[in-house]
């Protein structure tokens, strides 16, 4: 009986065996490419792009980026945030992408330990550097200062080297900006819609207009409907 409760208690708390995979949709890709200031444009071939994308790694185990992006149609450009995406996204975990070499690469068991370090705190809690510095291990007792800076180079370690997506470091204040907690900020004030002459995302007030970054047109939301009770 206490091993069925221990087990019990396991299932429950190692949130990493119980990670799904995100829903993948266009419209989502559009979102996340925009946290990294990255604007694209609807394509109609946005699905079968990924799935051949996941194919030609996962499959065929292809590894140089312009062979991917001849593979799938893409420019290598699309190819790297496809890929940055799906890893947000849970598809990919023990990959990554060298952008001086244009290679996709597998993640060494040192980069793997570093993850497995943080990956709850960053993937499912959004730690800071300083929640995370709480919680890490302190076998030699090192002071704060000295923790929260080298779990800030651990993360930076990580992310410089695009093993985990779906943050942004601020390097001045050392601090994780969460694209999953900055989208739900910007969807308490702002909708995010189709631009209706080019269709790229823009962002305007809810109930308002937005004008597209990229062909000039005026957009209105008119997703939220005018009134609210």
């Amino acid at each position: 009986m206490l091993n069925f409760i221990k087990n019990l208690f396991k299932k429950k708390t190692n949130k990493k065996e119980d990670k799904k995979e995100g829903i993948i949709s266009e419209w989502s890709f559009q979102r996340f490419s925009s946290f990294y200031d990255e604007r694209v444009f609807p394509d109609p071939r946005f699905n079968e792009k990924v799935e051949i994308i996941k194919s030609c790694i996962n499959d065929k185990h292809m590894e140089r980026l312009d062979e991917i992006a001849s593979e799938s149609g893409c420019t290598v450009e699309e190819v790297i945030m496809k890929i940055r995406y799906l890893k947000n996204k849970r598809i990919f975990d023990n990959i990554y992408i060298d952008r001086y070499s244009r290679l996709v690469r597998r993640c060494t068991d040192e980069d793997q330990k570093i993850l497995e370090k943080y990956y709850n705190m960053l993937y499912y809690d959004h730690y800071s550097i300083i929640e995370m510095a709480q919680r890490v291990p302190n076998y030699h007792n090192k002071p704060m200062p000295i923790i929260e800076e080298d779990v800030y180079k651990d993360i930076k370690y990580l992310y410089d080297k695009s093993i985990i997506n779906g943050i942004k470091l601020d390097d001045a204040r050392k601090e994780i900006i969460y694209y999953t907690i900055e989208k739900h900020k910007k969807a308490e004030k702002y909708a995010t819609i189709n631009c209706s002459k080019c269709g790229a995302l823009v962002d305007t007030l809810i109930n308002g207009t937005g004008r597209c970054d990229y062909c000039g047109s005026i957009t209105e939301d008119t997703t939220h409907g005018k009134f609210k009770h």
